[in-house]
């Protein structure tokens, strides 16, 4: 009685392995067809690639693969004759023949119980992939466009690595300047599906080659800067300002950095990287006054004055480095003054005031008055000349500085 159970088990399981091998064929056939059912043959397939007597075999998912790419050739077709087509569900046939016909050959490479490989399918898999691979741009730049930016991002991945699967070798696919293009667009669909990690890596592929690299470097920057990695960003950055020469259009790169060791508290390490980029540009007035700064946020007023006199002397009307080296001059004015308030003696203190405080309101008045005389409508370039003129017994000019503070 249960041998009798055994064998109608076994025969069970055997029929739904046959009917599965039956759907197999019935599919690929109706995938032949000058006419394809294409709901007809996906619906066959589908049972053999989830049925455990059919889904280790490499013949399946050839099957299934064959239909999509079938699939998509007539839509291809179809849209080449002008004729209505549903792009993304073309599309979607082109990356699931991808996706089917990796498993496919990676199942037809697999050694046989003698330990020998023959397969059956990888050459047409070959021969359709690399037929394909251009395809696989269009469909990223019709994703993108839709807004679709995950798709883009997956179909754009599979033509950025068709060439460098392994038994594509042969092929010999290009990696050129459109490839090279490919995976700019790949990060920046990347960046807008809010996936950054993937934009980094792409990009930090790109940057040791020749395409873009300031394009390419900005986006990096950007990804660092969204990931929060100032490790990196701090690199990139580095390697951006010495790698691109220095223009007005990528100017950006050494004031970032600069900025980023500043808010970072680094102030040597921005004060080192700015000397090493002057000794190169020595020319540059905003390095010449971002170092002045540097050294004047850390007390060093006489390096301080030094830098931002070499900023004035390359640029006369640099208004940014006049106020600054005015407002050393002001503060040491008004350190002076605080320092003397206690001295009770008013002969003395006259003579201190004559002595510190008023030599160096003198100092800090041309600064002003050229800085104000550039740019009329910065406030704090009028208070401070208020109070200069105020200290310097100046009446006329105080009344007109008051009179523009009023207006």
């Amino acid at each position: 009685m249960k041998k009798t159970l055994f064998t109608a088990v076994f025969c069970l399981v055997a029929a739904g392995a046959f009917a599965q091998t039956k759907s197999v064929n019935r599919a690929f056939n109706e995938a032949k067809m000058e006419s394809p059912n294409f709901s007809e043959a996906r619906e066959n397939i589908q049972g053999a690639l989830t049925n455990p007597e059919t889904q280790d075999v490499a013949k399946t998912w050839y099957v299934a693969g064959y239909i999509e790419n079938r699939a998509f050739d007539n839509n291809w077709t179809m849209r080449q004759m002008n004729q209505s087509v549903d792009e993304g569900a073309m599309y979607n046939a082109l990356y699931d023949c991808y996706e089917y016909y990796l498993k496919a050959a990676a199942l037809d490479t697999l050694p046989d119980e003698k330990g020998k490989v023959k397969p059956k399918y990888l050459k047409d898999i070959r021969n359709t992939l690399k037929k394909n691979h251009d395809f696989f741009r269009y469909a990223g730049g019709y994703y993108f466009n839709e807004g679709d930016f995950n798709s883009a991002c997956k179909v754009w991945g599979a033509y950025l690595e068709i060439p460098k699967i392994g038994f594509m070798d042969v092929a010999k696919l290009p990696m050129d300047t459109l490839y090279q293009e490919t995976k700019f667009n790949s990060a920046i669909a990347a960046m807008r599906a809010e996936n950054n990690k993937l934009a980094i890596q792409y990009l930090e592929d790109l940057k040791d080659s020749d395409y873009d690299p300031k394009g390419v470097y900005d986006l990096l920057i950007y990804g660092y800067n969204m990931e929060r990695d100032t490790v990196n960003l701090i690199n990139t950055l580095k390697e951006a300002a010495d790698k691109i020469v220095a223009t007005d259009e990528d100017f950006q790169y050494i004031p970032q950095l600069i900025n980023l060791y500043i808010t970072s508290g680094n102030y040597d390490e921005a004060i080192e990287y700015l000397k090493k980029v002057l000794a190169s540009e020595p020319m540059n007035a905003e390095y010449w006054k971002v170092l002045g700064g540097l050294y004047g946020t850390l007390e060093k007023e006489e390096k301080a004055i030094e830098c931002l006199n070499k900023a004035i002397e390359i640029n006369p009307e640099y208004v940014d480095a006049l106020g600054e080296l005015g407002r050393i001059y002001y503060n040491r004015a008004v350190n002076y003054n605080g320092e003397i308030s206690a001295i009770s003696d008013n002969n003395l203190y006259r003579q201190e005031k004559e002595a510190k405080v008023i030599p160096a309101f003198k100092q800090a008045l041309p600064y002003y008055e050229k800085a104000h005389q550039l740019n009329p409508e910065e406030y704090q370039y009028k208070v401070a000349l208020r109070g200069i003129y105020y200290n310097l017994g100046d009446a006329e000019n105080l009344k007109l500085i008051e009179s523009e503070i009023d207006d």
